[in-house]
């Protein structure tokens, strides 16, 4: 009993020392903020890429596009100049942000900004938005972002949770705290004894870590898990989640800034057999294309269309036959709003 005393007042003193230190120790106001704050360094890789290639069309996505479309090929048959940008693993928030601080800020704008997603992708704001996928998001946001941090941040937290970010540091660092220890383990060492600076590690990390060194059964199964969050009720109410998501936003920057927006559904095997369908699915597909056509916004829709099962790498993901055919489909469709 009296180990167990020791351990309660030794756990006690400890978080009482660490929750003085932390605020210290990362410069942060007690209580905390809630949700991240951001400073207005932001990357301007696109604005620079929009200047010097001056694309009329501009392609953005996670992953699959990458492994979807043949740019050359697109770009010839459409007589365009075509600009794809595939980021793997991104999702509509981190797209939001590229179009606002980035794409809309471009000297040069492109006519047409055509997005490729799947499912309900485009209205979940708080898909993908920390540990590594936070790191991206900073990149591209400014502290005036306050719609991306109530949206992403804020939205998705419950009482307690506010709570807990605004008074207990231990909890509302965490991310600051994982980033240093993160780096600690990462960077030290391989200077030391490798002579491998920051940049070296990193290009290293994504070389052994990158899509095709990974076993790719257990990566679709671990994508499969992660996107349940897409296909839960409350995700496939659309009318529920549309007017919180980075949609309209979306919509109003292409608007204002003469930039046709068009939205792609791509084809995915996740529900190769129909039985398999989450319901709601099809009506939340629905009503989102029945939101775009009220707002003028082309849907193309490549729900499995022509897209057998060889085609695919993995549930997500075609191969080469698969992105002859998906680049020939796309540019037929995308020929028809060309004005």
């Amino acid at each position: 009993m009296k180990s167990f005393s020791n351990y309660v007042v030794t756990t006690i003193l400890l978080f009482g020392v660490l929750s003085y230190y932390i605020p210290i120790r990362y410069n942060t106001p007690y209580p905390k903020t809630i949700g991240p704050q951001f400073d207005n360094n932001v990357r301007t890789i696109y604005i620079d890429s929009l200047n010097t290639q001056r694309p009329e069309f501009f392609l953005l996505g996670d992953s699959m596009p990458g492994q979807a479309i043949d740019e050359i090929t697109l770009g010839a048959q459409l007589g365009k100049k075509v600009e794809l940008v595939s980021l793997a693993g991104t999702a509509s928030t981190i797209w939001y942000l590229i179009i606002k601080n980035n794409i809309v800020l471009a000297e040069h704008k492109p006519k047409y900004l055509v997005i490729f997603f799947r499912d309900s992708l485009m209205t979940v704001p708080g898909y993908r938005v920390t540990g590594r996928y936070f790191e991206l998001i900073d990149e591209f946001a400014t502290e005036s972002d306050t719609l991306l941090i109530e949206r992403a941040y804020i939205n998705q937290m419950g009482f307690l949770e506010k709570f807990m970010e605004a008074r207990l540091p231990l909890f509302g660092s965490r991310w600051t705290i994982r980033q240093s220890i993160d780096y600690y383990i990462r960077y030290p060492l391989g200077r030391t004894l490798l002579d491998c600076n920051t940049t070296c590690t990193d290009q290293a990390m994504e070389v052994i870590f990158e899509h095709s060194n990974l076993d790719q059964v257990f990566l679709s199964e671990a994508l499969n898990v992660a996107d349940d969050y897409l296909y839960k009720k409350k995700t496939l109410n659309f009318e529920e989640q549309i007017d919180t998501s980075f949609l309209p936003e979306i919509i109003r920057l292409c608007k204002e800034n003469n930039i046709q927006l068009v939205l792609v559904r791509m084809p995915i095997l996740r529900f190769n057999d129909p039985g398999m369908q989450p319901p709601g699915l099809d009506e939340y597909i629905r009503n989102l294309s029945a939101y775009l056509a009220e707002n003028h916004i082309p849907f193309l829709d490549f729900d499995r269309k022509n897209m057998p099962v060889e085609y695919f790498t993995d549930a997500l993901h075609l191969n080469e036959q698969g992105k002859k055919i998906f680049t020939q489909e796309l540019t037929k469709a995308l020929k028809t709003l060309i004005k």
